[in-house]
This record gives structure tokens, sequence and C-alpha cells, in this order.
């Protein structure tokens, strides 16, 4: 491959969502008990994803050249707002240079 060829890597976080979708499909008829388990299931799969999205927000932080007072407070939210926090530095810490 030529080394001035940039090849964008696709991004996997659109793809957890589809991956969770597949896992937790169901086509079967399923009893009540089943389907407590299942959704049970599905609050695992749910929180395991958006663990992911912590740890991939913490080291795309640690990653980025920021200053360092920027890392201590985005590092802070996603701390102490782990889901919300991780969330709030994919759609408006990332690549801003005017938040924070």
């Amino acid at each position: 491959m030529h080394p001035t060829m940039n090849i964008r890597k696709p991004n996997s976080l659109f793809l957890l969502p589809a991956l969770a979708l597949l896992l937790t499909a169901c086509g079967e008829e399923v009893s009540a008990g089943e389907a407590v388990a299942g959704g049970i299931g599905i609050w695992a799969i749910g929180s395991l994803l958006l663990l992911i999205l912590v740890v991939l927000a913490v080291i795309d932080l640690i990653r980025k050249p920021y200053p360092m007072e920027k890392k201590l407070i985005w590092g802070a939210i996603i701390l102490f707002l782990p889901y919300l926090g991780a969330i709030l530095y994919f759609l408006i810490g990332r690549n801003r240079s005017s938040v924070f």
C-alpha cells in the first residue's frame, strides 16, 4: 500500500447496536419465566455495551493530544457520570477546541 494513502477505518460504535439486536432477537414463543430471563439478558448486553462505550471514551481521551486541564475535566465527567459522560464526550467533547 502506498504510504500517502489515507484509509479510514470503520467506526465500530455503529456496529454495536446491530450486534445487540442480533443477540437479543428471538423468533420463538416464550413463557413468562423465559421472558424474565431474556429481559435480564438484554440488560446484561446493554450494560456490557455501555461499559465498552465508557472504556472507549477513556482510551480516546488518553490518546488525544489535548491539554492536561481538558483531559482532567473530561475524565472527571466520564468518571462521575459514567454513561452520560461518555456519550457527552463523543457528542460534544471530541475534536472540538471550544468545549472546555
